[in-house]
């Protein structure tokens, strides 16, 4: 199928203000469990949502969005009610800015982290960084939700300082990732899971952990039907 671009057929794109810091589509998009969404022009991605082809693209304050329906006789720009669908997808109407202030003014970790992790726009205003994986969360409603493996167990340990209490364990497992969810429940609030996938996202991005990766998993691509 032909992909539109905003330039091309401008009359079949409709738009919702959402400004850059609170959602970064080459960002989101582009890894993580973002696996279905594809960069087929330059900045207009497209992937399937709600069993419809999308395709995205972004300005400073505004997310365009045009859907391709079964029905080619129904053209014309998405309807508010097919927007519903990108708006519940990327938790628009919750505040990513908002967010790490809380975040930020609890736990002076993370704020470090925060400042060092921001991505920084053409214009030079900071960017929040709305991760991949707060995608994945988001998609199963579930914004208090902690994954917990070997490297978040790692984190806990080296910045926070923090140890098992209801078990001997020396790793992951069931009774003790219960725990370590619910320390940072308790420290971080109902959006958990979105902290964590900053920290976790920012961990992985260090040189040191970057270098450790091998090269083949470093070149790997999502296996999937093409958009």
């Amino acid at each position: 199928m032909r992909h539109r671009t905003l330039a091309s057929s401008p009359t079949l794109w409709a738009s919702i203000p959402c400004p850059r810091s609170e959602l970064r589509l080459d960002l989101v998009l582009a890894s993580g469990q973002s696996f279905r969404w594809r960069e087929h022009s330059p900045a207009h991605w497209s992937g399937v949502l709600e069993s419809r082809v999308w395709t995205l693209t972004q300005t400073e304050g505004r997310l365009f969005c045009t859907v391709y329906r079964e029905n080619e006789d129904w053209s014309g720009r998405p309807t508010l009610e097919e927007l519903k669908a990108i708006r519940e997808y990327f938790q628009l109407d919750v505040s990513l800015a908002q967010l790490y202030r809380h975040w930020g003014s609890v736990d002076p970790h993370f704020q470090d982290v925060a400042q060092k992790f921001q991505v920084l726009t053409a214009g030079g205003s900071l960017c929040l960084l709305k991760v991949a994986d707060c995608v994945c969360l988001m998609a199963l409603d579930k914004p208090q939700a902690v994954p917990v493996d070997v490297h978040m167990w790692q984190i806990a340990q080296r910045d926070y300082s923090w140890h098992p209490t209801t078990s001997r364990a020396k790793g992951p497992n069931p009774q003790a990732n219960k725990e370590l969810g619910n320390f940072f429940r308790s420290l971080w609030g109902p959006y958990a899971g979105w902290a964590q996938a900053v920290l976790f996202s920012a961990d992985l991005r260090q040189p040191t952990h970057r270098a450790q990766e091998p090269p083949a998993k470093r070149r790997k691509a999502s296996k999937g039907p093409e958009v």
